[in-house]
């Protein structure tokens, strides 16, 4: 039943009926056609519920969709991206293990042309067979040395045939070779003492060093040749291993005897035939590690078919390998192979390391190898290895180029999709909030417009029908001046009491519709401001009371008034004593009785005939404890103690609430049944708006019931303070001497007919200016002002309104017994020129009397442009006689003066 509000402003209030609507959205309509055929259709409810529902279908189906696309493109991205990775790993090491292949062939040619230096140089050096074997270069050190280093060679050796029958002769000659070399006086010597040597195959060996002296050429592994390969020179000056005989080592001589078949078979060729060899792996003395050597034969420059001794270069498999890749390379298997034997090294840093004996490699990555001929040179001795380099990659070489990036991606795929996906929700759940807004908003217009029709055209129903009345009446023929004609004229001028009666409570009703909008919007923005003054808050019960007995009287309805006092004193009926309590409210006097007529006035309308209204005002000595302090106009701080609170309650016997309808009473949005429980009008706002004006108080108030049927309690509990005797005295006395007030926003109407017609009190009468728009408004304007004993001058629109007075303002600079124009009535809306922009003009123009706006735009932006302007004060339409008398009066005694721009009489 008390309505409350849901949307922006004054549109909140318009949702009727709502819960009863909704009831039958779904249902199904049978009906008969133009033939008499039973047909039937779904209520647009049910259409719009399908439509909601396919709106989810298609909401879902995105959804899913949005989901599949996250986890496709994720996928996709991540695979992708993995792949690319993976493919750059491998291109990567596709190209380092060109490089590595590449390098270690361009190192191993390098020490091949090292020793076909060599070779060449003796050749050159020595070209007559008949100086061989008693051969030397007394620069060997060093140039053996450059040549190493240019060939990345750790060993450049100089080996020459010696027949056993020259071995003393040339022994004694290197003896003296190796003295003028300046070599350290042990190369040469073993045990035996100094000559070649090869090593002792006995278990007991004749000398500690292994070695026996080697004169015969007697070899031990089926060498055929009668000859000694003699290690004649090294680029090491004190290599262990000179005047070694080679060809008794099977490891070495099987590939001597294989260079001298090469020769052979190329016997009296006029070009040294190409007869190099390259051992097998091999275990150096000079330096550890799997090895190879490398023979290359020397001819005589002019007996190229003479093999006479070969230049020697060691294949260190290591110096092979170094630097063949960049030194952040890590992982990169380097296997060595020949058919016989492999080597396995992994390139750390750049460097070699052996990893160990054969191919040690990932068999996981054998696809990957990469393999490279290392001596792949042309020789016709058949002994000689083939050597084969193959890389391979390792799990920790690929590590390197797989990164996070694909997960981040696929994550930032989905992120962003997810993102999209958040902020089309979020779009779409703003769009669809706005349409519900925009379709709520447009139902609640509707709603408002079926409400002001109704709540405004029911009490001007009444309005219209009584000056029907009226005018039927005034063009009737009048009876004769005879005495029951003069009974009937009694009875007919109290009948038409009654109807202006009527007319004139009803007319106030649609105002009083209009102010609870306004002051409903004026709550909800935070606008409405209060008056605060000491109140009498124990007298405006009894007064406000005692103005609700003719309508209770009128609805047979007990209305009964119980007030306990501060002091104890019960007063038991409506027509209670005059004492005046210490403890009082500090507030606004004119809201609180507003709250007080409505919640009273909302207990009469829905109390049926023959019911009983209790109203009891309680006194609470410990009430409100926690309230926040009312100042009086113009404090800073509280100048009055808490004293308690007063309670007040208004308990019905009427329709009752259930325990659903009290939650929800004074929220938003909350529509009760009004058309079948309301027993009168009324704007519906009258509960938010009670509510606000008791909060703003410090206050509280709540409503109880026990059921539908059973009543509705509301109570008001306010917070009380102390005022001295002296301070009460004065309130008492202005009590006394103020006028009643005329309140338009008030719930209830009072109607008082003495003050409309009556003349103006005082000697005082006015010459007025009535500047409005409306002829008819104008014209009883005037006619109302000019029987109160006032002098009227109309005007049409402002410009004429300023024209008015520009001429009255010189008239009576001219003429001393010209009565000028002390008050001006200002329409707000006038063609030509508006009441404010008027006002200005006139204000400019020096004149200082009274401008009373005059307006229907009440809100407060409205009045306060109105004020601005130059309006002293600003009266709300309707406008009455008494209303206008009354700031005449405030102006005159001093209560109000020009620009004292108060707007109480707005709210």
């Amino acid at each position: 039943w008390l309505q409350n509000s849901s949307s922006p402003n004054i549109l909140k209030m318009a949702s009727l009926s709502r819960d009863s609507t909704n009831s039958t959205d779904a249902e199904t309509i049978k009906t008969y056609d133009s033939k008499g055929r039973l047909t039937s259709r779904r209520k647009k409810g049910a259409s719009l519920d399908a439509q909601r529902k396919r709106r989810s279908a298609l909401r879902g189906l995105l959804i899913f969709s949005l989901l599949a696309a996250i986890a496709i493109c994720s996928a996709l991205a991540y695979t992708q991206l993995q792949s690319t990775e993976e493919n750059v790993g491998i291109q990567t090491y596709q190209s380092i293990a060109l490089s590595a292949t590449s390098g270690a062939v361009a190192i191993t040619q390098r020490k091949f042309q090292g020793s076909e230096v060599m070779s060449t140089l003796f050749g050159e050096l020595f070209p007559n067979a008949a100086d061989w074997p008693f051969v030397s270069i007394d620069g060997y050190i060093p140039i053996a040395g450059k040549v190493a280093s240019l060939s990345s060679s750790g060993t450049q050796a100089f080996m020459i045939i010696v027949d056993p029958s020259e071995a003393p002769a040339f022994e004694n000659h290197m003896s003296q070779v190796y003295k003028d070399q300046g070599r350290p006086d042990t190369v040469g010597y073993s045990d035996f003492g100094f000559g070649i040597w090869k090593k002792d195959g006995n278990e007991t060996k004749t000398f500690a060093d292994g070695r026996l002296h080697d004169t015969t050429g007697v070899n031990n592994w089926g060498g055929t040749r009668n000859k000694m390969a003699v290690l004649s020179m090294h680029n090491s000056p004190g290599a262990s291993s000179h005047l070694l005989n080679l060809y008794a080592l099977k490891s070495r001589g099987i590939h001597v005897e294989s260079m001298f078949d090469c020769v052979d078979a190329h016997d009296n060729a006029t070009t040294s035939p190409s007869c190099p060899v390259v051992t097998d792996m091999l275990e150096l003395v000079v330096k550890p590690g799997p090895a190879g050597l490398l023979f290359q034969p020397i001819f005589p420059k002019n007996d190229p078919s003479n093999f006479v001794g070969f230049a020697t270069t060691s294949l260190h498999w290591d110096e092979v390998l170094t630097n063949v890749v960049p030194n952040y390379v890590n992982g990169l298997i380097c296997v060595v192979s020949t058919d016989t034997s492999a080597f396995t090294y992994e390139i750390r840093n750049g460097k070699p390391q052996l990893v160990g004996d054969g191919d040690l490699h990932d068999r996981d990555y054998t696809s990957y190898g990469e393999s490279v001929v290392l001596t792949g040179f042309e020789t016709g001795s058949k002994s000689s290895a083939l050597y084969t380099l193959t890389v391979y990659p390792t799990e920790e070489m690929f590590e390197a180029f797989s990164t996070d990036s694909p997960m981040v991606v696929a994550l930032g795929f989905a992120g962003v999709i997810a993102a999209v996906a958040c902020i089309f929700a979020g779009y779409d759940y703003l769009m669809r909030r706005e349409a519900e807004q925009r379709k709520t908003i447009l139902d609640m217009k509707r709603k408002f417009v079926r409400f002001i029709s109704h709540e405004i055209r029911t009490p001007l129903n009444t309005v219209c029908m009584g000056l029907e009345l009226l005018q039927a009446e005034l063009k009737s023929p009048q009876g004769l001046d005879t005495e029951d004609s003069k009974v009937a004229q009694e009875e007919d001028i109290a009948f038409w009491l009654n109807v202006t009666d009527d007319t004139n409570e009803n007319a106030h009703v649609a105002v009083e519709i209009l102010n609870d909008l306004l002051n409903y919007d004026k709550l909800e923005t935070g606008t409405l401001e209060l008056e605060t003054e000491p109140v009498l808050i124990w007298d405006l019960v009894e007064k406000t009371i005692s103005q609700f007995g003719i309508q209770a009287v009128n609805r047979k309805v007990q209305l009964k008034l119980d007030m306990k006092r501060p002091s104890g004193e019960t007063i038991p009926d409506v027509e209670g004593a005059e004492a005046v309590d210490p403890y009082n409210v500090v507030g606004d006097g004119i809201r609180l009785g507003q709250v007080l007529r409505n919640v009273i006035s909302n207990a009469l309308k829905f109390t049926p005939e023959d019911g009983v209204i209790q109203v009891t005002a309680t006194y609470n000595a410990t009430g409100l404890p926690d309230a926040a302090p009312m100042l009086l106009e113009d404090e800073a701080v509280p100048s009055h103690d808490r004293a308690g609170s007063i309670s007040i309650s208004v308990k019905d016997s009427g329709v009752g609430l259930s325990r659903d309808q009290l939650s929800r009473l004074f929220s938003e949005g909350v529509q009760f049944d009004a058309n079948r429980l309301q027993h009168g009008g009324g704007s519906g706002l009258g509960l938010n708006i009670a509510k606000g004006l008791v909060e703003q108080h410090s206050g509280i108030i709540y409503a109880d019931s026990e059921g539908l049927g059973n009543g509705t309690t509301f109570t008001i509990e306010l917070p009380l303070y102390e005022f001295t005797e002296e301070e009460l005295r004065q309130l008492q006395d202005d009590k006394d001497s103020e006028t009643e007030p005329t309140n338009t926003n008030s719930s209830v109407s009072r109607v008082d007919h003495s003050g409309d017609v009556s003349p103006a009190p005082g000697p005082l009468k006015r010459r007025v200016l009535v500047a409005e728009d409306s002829a008819s408004s104008r014209k009883m304007l005037i006619r109302l002002l000019e029987r109160a004993g006032h002098t009227c001058v109309p005007a049409a629109n402002g410009k004429e309104a300023v024209e008015v007075i520009k001429h009255d303002m010189n008239s009576s600079s001219y003429d001393p017994g010209h009565t000028p124009i002390d008050s001006v009535l200002m329409d707000y809306e006038m063609p030509l020129l508006r009441g404010p922009d008027a006002t200005k003009r006139i204000r400019s123009l020096g004149y200082k009397g009274i401008i009373l706006g005059v307006t229907g735009n009440v809100l407060s932006e409205d009045v306060d442009f109105f004020l601005d302007h130059g309006a002293d004060e600003v009266m709300a339409k309707p406008v009455s006689l008494k209303k206008i008398q009354k700031y005449w009066k405030d102006f005159e005694n001093g209560a109000l003066k020009p620009k004292n721009l108060s707007k109480s009489h707005m709210d």
